[in-house]
């Protein structure tokens, strides 16, 4: 009787860690191959789910070494490309009120502020004192072709990383109603 409890505990326990494993192994999938799963679901006209998968999960995701790039990490992502002492680009990815924010600062003092599906919600002027720009006039096309000269290597980088175990369903599960 007593051989029977120590069995069943000990498979009891096993079952717990190896559920508790395959959650993580999950979890910690869906984020390193988010740009590939983020490439391959369909997304709304106007979303940018590889660039807003990128900057979320830049942790785990790779990141190549490149010439004026800096990597920081302080409770949110920030990449610097920097052409000179005066003149850099930033992107940065961070969240505020329990949701996605991301900030992309231009060279010439504009500050533009996109929602969790990587879609422009405002910006600001910051060489006329922080005016607040109106965002229909803002040629988006164009923000974003220079968000990706500047930052789209890392989307190249890993939108081609195949994962071994594809999780592509339960990734548009996640999502799906983000990006669309």
């Amino acid at each position: 009787m007593k051989k029977r409890i120590i069995i069943g505990t000990v498979i009891s326990i096993s079952m717990c860690f190896i559920f508790i494993i395959a959650n993580l192994y999950i979890d910690y999938n869906l984020r390193k191959y988010s740009v590939y799963y983020a490439h391959n679901m369909e997304h709304k006209k106007g979303t940018h789910p590889e660039m807003a998968m990128a900057l979320e999960n830049m942790d785990v995701i790779y990141k190549p070494n490149k010439k004026n790039i800096r990597y920081r990490d302080d409770g949110g992502f920030i990449i610097y490309n920097t052409f000179s002492d005066s003149e850099r680009v930033i992107i940065k990815y961070g969240v505020s009120e329990e949701k996605s924010r991301y900030i992309f600062y231009d060279v010439v003092d504009k500050d533009y502020f996109f929602d969790e599906a990587f879609r422009l919600e405002y910006g600001y002027d910051s060489s006329t004192g922080l005016d607040e720009i109106d965002i229909k006039t803002v040629d988006q096309d164009a923000l974003y072709k220079d968000i990706y000269k500047n930052f789209g290597f890392i989307v190249e980088a890993n939108v081609n990383r195949k994962p071994r175990i594809n999780l592509q369903k339960e990734f548009n599960k996640k999502y799906y109603k983000r990006f669309n």
